[in-house]
């Protein structure tokens, strides 16, 4: 994690996503910027939370960790996504593991101060109330994905989720097939399992695996198999 000390950069961020017209510039002028790179942990389980992370550039990974030591997909969180709102008022330890996906740029708010202008600030509240809605909306859905749906469906699924967005240009960054024993894992599978079916997209022109790593080739096939369900 590197801390970014650029006040300019900070108000940049907060105007191009609109935060100035939800936190006021107080808030605003407090917020601390980090950048995390890919893999790292941005929260952990049981931490106890003293800010609300904003997430305005990049793209977060979210799994829990189950009692027998392995890891469940929960979601994929895109800009503006926030990380901390669930923990906010109650000070509850943190649930899941949230770790960033490449290069993410998050801002931070003090818990305290957040707490403050929550007293006075509707449309922080609103944005709040929305962001915890979206929140509970997309666990059914990915509750259910996660039980059932054949993993066929569910790794579909999880590459969508990894399709970001770049001045109207959607890409992926490759995977690569190293990390298929984690993947399998996240989707509730054996890496054999997932292993055969990344053969089967390959074969079908969905996917190609060249140098050690995965790209998407039929991003419409893998719509059609999610069935418009992602982890997000």
């Amino acid at each position: 994690m590197q801390m970014i000390y650029d006040r300019e950069a900070v108000r940049h961020l907060a105007e191009k996503n609109g935060l100035d017209e939800i936190f006021g510039n107080p808030m605003i002028e407090s917020m601390e910027l980090r950048l995390y790179g890919n893999g790292e942990a941005v929260c952990s389980v049981g931490d106890k939370l003293e800010y609300l992370f904003i997430l305005v550039q990049g793209n977060l990974k979210i799994h829990t960790l189950l009692p027998n030591g392995k890891s469940m997909l929960v979601r994929f969180a895109r800009p503006m996504s926030i990380i901390g709102d669930v923990e906010l008022l109650r000070e509850y330890p943190v649930k899941n593991q949230v770790e960033s996906v490449g290069d993410s740029l998050i801002l931070l708010a003090s818990r305290r101060r957040l707490l403050k202008e929550m007293e006075h600030n509707a449309v922080l509240l609103r944005f709040l109330y929305g962001e915890l809605s979206h929140k509970l909306y997309t666990l059914g859905q990915t509750s259910a994905l996660n039980l059932l749906y054949p993993v066929e469906n569910r790794f579909a699924s999880y590459l969508l989720s990894l399709l970001t967005d770049s001045e109207g240009i959607r890409y992926v960054d490759e995977i690569r097939t190293s990390t298929l024993t984690e993947t399998a894992e996240l989707l509730g599978t054996s890496y054999r399992h997932l292993n055969r079916i990344v053969r089967k997209f390959i074969e079908q022109g969905i996917i190609e695996r060249k140098h050690g790593r995965l790209s998407i080739l039929d991003e419409g096939k893998l719509a059609e198999l999610a069935s418009g369900s992602l982890y997000e």
